[in-house]
């Protein structure tokens, strides 16, 4: 009879999760913290628990996965954006489902409520799960990344502070074609609630096509920026400055322009920078 130690169980599982969660944001383009990593990590490990508990139907043990998978996804990068956060949750329950479905394959290998125990050593089950996510990295590394990665940032504007996510993107080329400023693309409605008043009237007007002329003391001007659909207009205002800080670092660019853009947070972003910026920003 196998006997299974607890703190053997969690330990494994959670070095399992946390390189399924990294290798969940290397396919879905985002990055989360080391901080967020172990909150989420340890949760997965926890859940996996359900391994000592009765037999569950499979559409209960499945849907238990699922729950648990997407907890732990939360956990770890928030909620940047519906569509990310379900790509995140899609790739991190793919992954677990492979351990599984290949736990069960060998002789070895044991699974209850679709959590895998290998009857291996740790150290065997941790070299595991290491080439699990190595072998993301490398196929990544073969095919090209799905996008850049979505991190946290503060988007300075008329003496307000705005928490936003920024994407790299290194197609785009917005650009001011006067002054030679940088550019982020920031979408409007994602950042409305938190913009200086003035600015944020001047860009209701803007949106809404009232006609009205801004204060020229906001010094808005319009760029060209083309699309698959065409080519518009956009509301442009000067004075911006985007920070941010990572792993004891920090990086803040001023005298940037920022242009707007309808929409929220759908797509897993609110700001948009090129590759000259995300440089200076310890992006690329």
């Amino acid at each position: 009879m196998k006997v299974l130690y607890i703190d053997e169980l969690l330990l494994t599982n959670f070095a399992a999760a946390a390189a399924f969660l990294l290798a969940a944001g290397l396919l879905a383009g985002v990055r989360c913290s080391g901080w967020r990593l172990i909150r989420g990590a340890a949760f997965g490990a926890v859940s996996c628990l359900v391994l000592l508990l009765p037999a569950m139907p499979m559409g209960l043990a499945l849907l238990y996965k699922a729950a648990t998978g997407a907890g732990a996804v939360a956990l770890a990068y928030g909620c940047p954006g519906i569509r990310v956060f379900l790509r995140l949750s899609g790739w991190f329950l793919a992954l677990h489902l492979l351990l599984t479905g290949t736990a069960a394959l060998l002789p070895q290998g044991h699974t209850a409520n679709l959590t895998a125990y290998l009857d291996i050593t740790p150290g065997r089950l941790l070299a595991g799960t290491a080439a699990v996510y190595l072998a993301v990295r490398a196929l990544l590394g073969f095919l090209g990344k799905p996008g850049q990665a979505a991190v946290p940032a503060v988007l300075e504007m008329g003496g307000s502070s705005i928490q936003v996510t920024a994407f790299y993107d290194s197609g785009f080329t917005l650009a001011d074609p006067v002054a030679g400023r940088p550019v982020v693309l920031v979408r409007y409605d994602a950042v409305r609630a938190a913009l200086p008043e003035a600015q944020r009237a001047c860009l209701d007007a803007v949106f809404a096509g009232t006609g009205e002329l801004p204060d020229p003391a906001l010094g808005m001007r319009y760029l060209v920026c083309g699309t698959i659909a065409g080519r518009t207009l956009l509301p442009a205002l000067p004075g911006a400055a985007l920070r941010r800080q990572a792993g004891g670092r920090a990086w803040r660019e001023t005298g940037l322009l920022a242009a707007f853009c309808p929409g929220g947070a759908e797509e897993g972003w609110t700001l948009l920078l090129g590759s000259d910026l995300a440089g200076r920003m310890g992006l690329s």
